[in-house]
This record gives C-alpha cells, sequence and structure tokens, in this order.
C-alpha cells in the first residue's frame, strides 16, 4: 500500500497546484480578453476533445488487462498490451489531425462567430490542438502503463511542473498585452513536453520486449469503445448544447462554474488515487476479504471528504464567482441554483466513483456497459429539452439526473458481482453523504445569496468557518450511524500522533 499513499499524497498536491493555477488562469482571460473570447477558447477545447471518442476506452481497457500481468511481473504480456496501445494512439493522433483540419475550417461558420475573423479562429484551432496531438503521439501510452502499474506518482509530479510553468508564462504574456494566439501557443508548448517524461521514465524502468503485430491486441477492446463513447457525450454534451442552443455567455458562465466544483472534485479524488490499480492487484491475486475491508475504508474517507469539501464549496461558490469575475459584465455570473444543480451532480459522480472503478479492476467491462449506456442516453435527451427552457439549470439537472441513474446502476454490480455484499452496506452510506452535500448546498446557497463578501480574505474567514461547521456535522452523523468507523478513525489518528 506505500504506493497508494504516495500517490494519493502527490495526486493531492497536484490537483492543489492545478486548482489554484486553474482559477487564475480562466481569471486572467475573462479579464484581458472578455467572456466571449474565453467562451471561444473553451467551445473550441471542447470540440477538439470530441475526438477522444476515437480512443474508445482504450486506456481504461489496457489497465484492466495490464493489473493481472503486472501482479506477476510477466513482462510478455506487459509488453503485448503496451504496444497494442502504442499502435491504436498513433491511429487516433493521424485520425485527429484530420479532424483538427475539418474543425479549424468549419468552426466560424458553425459557432456563427461574430468577434474575430475566420482566418483567426483556423489558426487559434490549430494551437489549441498541439497538446492533445502530442498526448496521443506516445504520451497516453506510457502514461497508461505508469498508471496502471500503480506508480500515478511519475505522472503527477510531471503534470505539477507543466502547469506551474503553464500559469506563469499565460500570466505573465495576457498582462504584457501579448495577443490570445501567442499566449495560447506558448501554453499548449508547455504541455506537448509531457510525453518526453514519460517516455524517458518507461524506458528507464520496463523492460518491454517486442511481440508480434497480429499478437498485440486487446481484448473487450469494442465494449471499452461503447463505454468510453457513452461516457464522454455525457460528460462533454452541456458546453456543446449550450454552444449551439443558447450562446458564448452561458458557455463562459458554465465554465467558470464547472471549474470550480471539478477542481473540488479533484482534490477530494485525490485521496483515493491509485485504488483502482490496487483494487485491480487485489481481485487478481483473489484477496477478497482485503478488497472489502480496503473498499469500505477508501469509501467513508471518499464520503466524509466529499461532505466537508463539497458542502462547503455549496455554500460559498457564488460569492467566490462573483468575486472572481468582479467587473466583468458581459454575461450574468449570479447563478445559485444551476451552481447548486451542478455540484450535486459532480458530487454524487465523485463519491460514487469507487463502485464505478471496480469493474474496469475486475476487467468487467462488458457486464457494465449498459450502466454508461443509460447514462449518456439520458443526459443527451433532457439536455435537448431542457435547454430550451432554462440553458444552464436546464443542463445541470439533465446531468443530476443521468448521474444517480449510473451510480445506482453500478453500486448494485459492484455489490451483488465483486465485493459480493448487501446492497444496503452501501446505499445507506451513499444516502447519507448526498443528503448531508444537499442540506449544505441548498440551505448555504440561499443564505449566502443575502451576503456581500467584499474582497478574498473575507472569503477564505468564512470559508473556514463553513468548513469547521460542516465537518462538525458530518462528525457528529458518523457518532450517530458509523460509531465504529468513527471510532477507528479517532484511535488511528491518536495512535499516529503519539508516535510522532
Amino acid at each position: 500500500m506505500h504506493k497508494a499513499k504516495r500517490n494519493i499524497a502527490t495526486t493531492l498536491i497536484s490537483q492543489l497546484v492545478s486548482t489554484v493555477c486553474g482559477m487564475v488562469i480562466p481569471g486572467t482571460l475573462i479579464s484581458v480578453f472578455g467572456s466571449v473570447m474565453y467562451g471561444i477558447v473553451t467551445s473550441i477545447t471542447q470540440f477538439l476533445s470530441y475526438i477522444s471518442l476515437l480512443e474508445g476506452g482504450i486506456a481504461r481497457v489496457a489497465r484492466a488487462e495490464l493489473y493481472g500481468p503486472l501482479a506477476k511481473k510477466d513482462n510478455y504480456e506487459i509488453s503485448r498490451v503496451y504496444y497494442a496501445i502504442g499502435r491504436f494512439f498513433m491511429f487516433v493522433g493521424v485520425a485527429f489531425m484530420i479532424y483538427t483540419l475539418f474543425l479549424s475550417v468549419g468552426y466560424y461558420d458553425l459557432a456563427n462567430v461574430t468577434e474575430t475573423g475566420r482566418g483567426y479562429i483556423f489558426i487559434l484551432v490549430w494551437i489549441i490542438s498541439a497538446g492533445t496531438l502530442a498526448k496521443y503521439m506516445g504520451g497516453l501510452t506510457n502514461l497508461t502503463l505508469i498508471n496502471a502499474d500503480q506508480r500515478q506518482y511519475v505522472g503527477n509530479l510531471i503534470v505539477t511542473t507543466a502547469t506551474i510553468f503553464n500559469a506563469l508564462l499565460v500570466v505573465v504574456l495576457s498582462k504584457a498585452g501579448a495577443d490570445l494566439l501567442v499566449v495560447k501557443t506558448v501554453s499548449c508548448a508547455v504541455y506537448v513536453a509531457q510525453p518526453i517524461g514519460y517516455a524517458i521514465y518507461v524506458k528507464k524502468h520496463y523492460d518491454l520486449r517486442p511481440v508480434g503485430k497480429n499478437r498485440s491486441k486487446l481484448k473487450q477492446k469494442w465494449t471499452g469503445m461503447g463505454q468510453h463513447v457513452a461516457y464522454f457525450l455525457h460528460t462533454n454534451t452541456d458546453i456543446v448544447i449550450l454552444t449551439l442552443f443558447a450562446g458564448f455567455q452561458y458557455v463562459a458562465v458554465y465554465a467558470v462554474y464547472r471549474l470550480v466544483i471539478s477542481s473540488v472534485r479533484k482534490i477530494v479524488q485525490s485521496f483515493t488515487s491509485g485504488m483502482e490499480a490496487a483494487f485491480g492487484e487485489m481481485i487478481a491475486k483473489k484477496e477478497q476479504r482485503m478488497l472489502q475491508n480496503v473498499f469500505f475504508k477508501y469509501k467513508h474517507l471518499l464520503s466524509t471528504t466529499s461532505v466537508v469539501l463539497f458542502g462547503s464549496t455549496g455554500i460559498l461558490i457564488v460569492p467566490f464567482v462573483l468575486l472572481y469575475t468582479a467587473g466583468v459584465t458581459d454575461a450574468n455570473y449570479f447563478q445559485p441554483t444551476f451552481a447548486v444543480l451542478l455540484l450535486l451532480a459532480e458530487a454524487v459522480d465523485c463519491f460514487m466513483h469507487p463502485c464505478c472503478s471496480l469493474p474496469i479492476s475486475a476487467n468487467k467491462l462488458k457486464e457494465t456497459s449498459w450502466g454508461s449506456y443509460g447514462e449518456a442516453v439520458i443526459n443527451i435527451s433532457l439536455s435537448l429539452v431542457l435547454v430550451h427552457w432554462n440553458p444552464l439549470i436546464g443542463v445541470a439537472l439533465a446531468t443530476l439526473l443521468a448521474t444517480v441513474f449510473k451510480s445506482g446502476f453500478y453500486l448494485t454490480y459492484a455489490c451483488k458481482n465483486i465485493l459480493k455484499i448487501r446492497i444496503s452496506e452501501l446505499l445507506k452510506n451513499c444516502l447519507i453523504t448526498v443528503c448531508l452535500i444537499g442540506l449544505f448546498a441548498f440551505v448555504g446557497a440561499s443564505l449566502m445569496t443575502k451576503v456581500y463578501m467584499e474582497s478574498y480574505f473575507i472569503w477564505i474567514l468564512w470559508g473556514f468557518g463553513t468548513a469547521f461547521i460542516t465537518l462538525l456535522v458530518t462528525i457528529a452523523v458518523y457518532a450517530v450511524f458509523y460509531p465504529t468507523v468513527l471510532k477507528n478513525a479517532v484511535a488511528t489518528v491518536s495512535k499516529k500522533l503519539l508516535h510522532r
């Protein structure tokens, strides 16, 4: 478990750095270039990401196939999967270049851009695409192997370094008056360098052996493709629908709120980083009792952290966004109801992630396909209908309902077929978690609409107070429903403090 602890620590650091930098960059771009241009950049990035449909979830399928060979140290089988990934992503890279060409030519008319010229959009699309192209031409192949081997900390260190350099360069260049094209060029160049670091590490630490072309194939590839397409459509539907049926102002507002909430989600999930690989090793070794014990330990940790951080975010997100966009008048960033619905959708998806990742660990992708398919169909269908009623609230509500469906499906499958426990053992924890987050979010958002915070310092003070209150309430609830879990947690912390 020492790898898991290292993964957790570096992931937490990486996400904290990513959160800070992720707050700085959009704020800088909006203040310097305006909400519309920021919305265009966000929209182009989203459209470019649609090429990942061709990824077909191959990285996920590959991880599932690598857990067994890595546990057994079977270098031939590891090499077989590794080269299969490489061949596939090279194909995706070529397809991505063709797709980028079409998008660079057609985006101007597709999105009805009026704020800048056709040539400017053409160049901007190609610049933004550079980082993604580098990812396919080697980066994802090596990163998949590293993560499957529970060495996520390697990727975390490389990503953290790139994130810091990127933020510094974007801020300096933007404030110095550089054109948006120059800023995005330098930004993408930083991320193009990441795959080099992955390649150096893999070459040094793995004994990869040549295998025949016909043997470098992946099992369950088509199943992985189907699930990946469904997941991608679910997670990327909102911005595309807002672009086509609402406008760039709505895209900018959505992107800012999503940025805050997704940053919190990444911080929460950093506490269980690398657990998918750890579960995969336990399942491969048939360590059922250890799997159950470790799963519940991390599920309680994730649920508690989710309540405290998501609950606090639900209370403080609207005041933060208003401070963050102070002086920006080309879009309405006061959206409390939208904020709560989007936060609940992300929170449910976050604390249910252990259940959703277990089928990958157990290499049971085919058996769980309909959970992903149903989520995508529900989200897209409802979003297309509700966006005409209320653009932001409509897409957020659709996402929440789709996420609840998927979570219920995976919870049921994981309990019956992998953990082999009663569904009620997990359902109770999930209901308590979502009720607490919902209570904090709805009550807090209502109260915060009546509070004006004139500075980040005041907001930070409110943040400490809010986090303290949510933590106390969470502890009180655990004392009632999970006294043994709370007692063991206190004993563990006390033992470590005394040991120091």
